[in-house]
């Protein structure tokens, strides 16, 4: 009886390890196929790494071979590879590479992004050249954790309005003209003249606008852009 429990349980041991190396590739192959371009570029890249052979990717009209400069690599390895590419790629504002994009991030190479040329030094050549995986991370710019890919934060171009807040002096005339926004109140020294109330619109550099004329109040008001 003892004889059988064991037999049963090795058994059952044996079939575990067996759903979970069949489990273990197809879970990384549904996570990185659409960032691959297909479930058959996905499949490749797995295999490809998992055994050394040669990776074929397909798409967006072209087609290309290659093979990893690493020795073959363990499935959680496989995934820390692609997922530090995908978030390389998507830092640099492809988030839907080609192939030749997806062989550069990976083996190294420069491409044609939206803000301009890309070099990437490829992840799969740093690796091979001895760097650990928080090393290629911090290398390439991204956390060196699995996760959504961090995106690097865009320089806004210059604004062709003017700063959202200023400073209006009054001095009983008109406001030069500008994109901000705000009320001058100006109190005059002659007797004869009443207070005058002026809005500031125009584009005064830094959110300022002067206001100018001949009279002579004067008084400071406050005002803000758009």
């Amino acid at each position: 009886m003892t004889v059988l429990r064991l037999s049963l349980a090795a058994a059952a041991l044996t079939l575990a390890f067996a759903a979970q190396a069949q489990t273990a590739p197809t879970r990384i192959e549904q996570r990185f196929s659409t960032f691959a371009g297909s479930d058959a570029n996905s499949t490749s890249l797995v295999a490809g790494l998992r055994t050394g052979s040669a990776i074929k990717l397909t798409g967006s009209g072209e087609t290309t071979t290659f093979t990893s400069p690493t020795k073959p690599m363990g499935y959680g390895n496989i995934t820390r590879a692609l997922d530090l590419a995908q978030r390389q790629l998507a830092a640099g504002g492809i988030t839907d590479p080609t192939p030749k994009e997806l062989q550069a991030a990976l083996m190294g190479g420069t491409v044609s992004g939206p803000n301009g040329e890309i070099s990437y030094q490829g992840v799969l050549q740093m690796r091979a050249d001895g760097m650990g995986w928080g090393q290629i991370a911090h290398e390439i710019g991204v956390h060196p954790g699995l996760g959504r890919p961090v995106t690097t934060a865009s320089v806004p171009a210059a604004s062709s309005r003017a700063s959202t807040s200023g400073i209006v002096n009054a001095a009983g005339g008109r406001v030069t003209a500008g994109n901000g926004h705000g009320r001058a109140v100006g109190a005059s020294n002659r007797p004869s003249e009443p207070a005058t109330i002026s809005t500031a619109a125009g584009s005064a550099a830094g959110g300022l606008g002067i206001v100018k004329g001949g009279g002579s109040g004067n008084g400071n008001a406050f005002g803000h852009g758009k």
